[in-house]
């Protein structure tokens, strides 16, 4: 019993791990949409063996990043216009009650560190790669202040879409736009101002919108 247990924890770590790597590899467009690749390529990219990758390959699918293709092998998913229609139009409902929430049930250290990102982000560089890596830690504060794993769940694949979407169009956008944006969403929930952090999120989401109006409809 304590030997598949000890196993079973192992590979989850390890299937994490992979699940981390790939879809990091494919947000920041490393893989790029509509790359063929076997699940021996993957191991080779993570260096993590082929059963933790085959879980990760499950998640990511599961996500919409990767599309199982029978006997062929996978493809990294493209962005189509409807999917991300779809995806904005159920993220606004559901992250604004993560949100909701958040500014209601955040503890105090946890407010503090959402201060602290506010900050951070106010004063971020304008590299790409490093302030998507700060939106995603205010996303996981905000999504662990929120105590709700079912909604965290929920909006997991969401918010990978959104990334790769707003890495997509990185030199399009406003970043001190963008920055500041997301500065005030963690300002807001630190505080517990619920009004306030639901218009910052609308309007984080009213930008990916733009984007997703450039995307072509692609099958």
């Amino acid at each position: 019993m304590n030997g598949i247990g000890v196993n079973s924890v192992e590979n989850r770590s390890l299937a994490e791990q992979a699940h981390h790597l790939l879809e990091t590899q494919i947000i920041t467009l490393q893989l790029l949409p509509g790359t063929l690749l076997t699940e021996k390529d993957l191991a080779g990219i993570t260096g993590i063996g082929r059963t933790p990758v085959r879980e990760a390959v499950q998640r990511l699918a599961s996500d919409g990043l990767l599309r199982i293709l029978p006997r062929k092998g996978l493809m990294v998913t493209t962005l189509r216009r409807t999917d991300m229609v779809n995806i904005l139009e159920a993220r606004k409902v559901l992250e604004r009650l993560m949100v909701v929430k958040a500014c209601e049930r955040a503890t105090p250290d946890q407010r503090r560190s959402l201060l602290i990102m506010s900050g951070h982000a106010e004063t971020a560089s304008h590299d790409p790669e490093a302030l998507l890596r700060l939106f995603v830690r205010i996303d996981e504060l905000v999504a662990a202040a929120c105590h709700n794993p079912n909604l965290v769940r929920a909006l997991a694949s969401m918010h990978s879409q959104c990334r790769r979407l707003w890495y997509m169009h990185r030199d399009e956008v406003d970043l001190l736009q963008t920055m500041q944006l997301h500065a005030a969403l963690a300002r807001m929930v630190g505080e517990g101002n619920g009004a306030g952090a639901i218009r910052a999120l609308d309007e984080i989401i009213a930008t990916l919108e733009k984007l997703v109006n450039r995307l072509n409809e692609l099958s």
